[in-house]
């Protein structure tokens, strides 16, 4: 399911796998391979997203938010219309 949401993340914010490179330092091409579905996540990924974006990271890891926490999905970012992903920064 982490797969699925991090695949969530790419469609919903449009970041590409180039910007997670830059990013989080994890080689564009097994940003790809997830992308795909040819990779599984490892934990280098989760850390990785996590430090990038952490106001999704309790979403990323069990697919729920805490709004009152800055816990918040890519969803709910879009929804707020904050096109402005907050890179390294809680949103809220």
């Amino acid at each position: 399911m982490i797969r699925e949401r991090l695949i969530d993340f790419f469609n919903t914010c449009g970041v590409t796998s180039k910007e997670m490179e830059h990013l989080t330092g994890i080689d564009r091409e097994k940003w790809n391979s997830v992308r795909a579905r040819r990779r599984r996540v490892n934990e280098e990924d989760i850390e990785g997203f996590a430090e990038a974006f952490p106001q999704f990271a309790y979403w990323l890891t069990t697919g729920k938010t805490l709004p009152e926490s800055g816990q918040i999905s890519p969803h709910d970012e879009r929804v707020r219309g904050d096109n402005d992903l907050g890179h390294g920064e809680a949103s809220g």
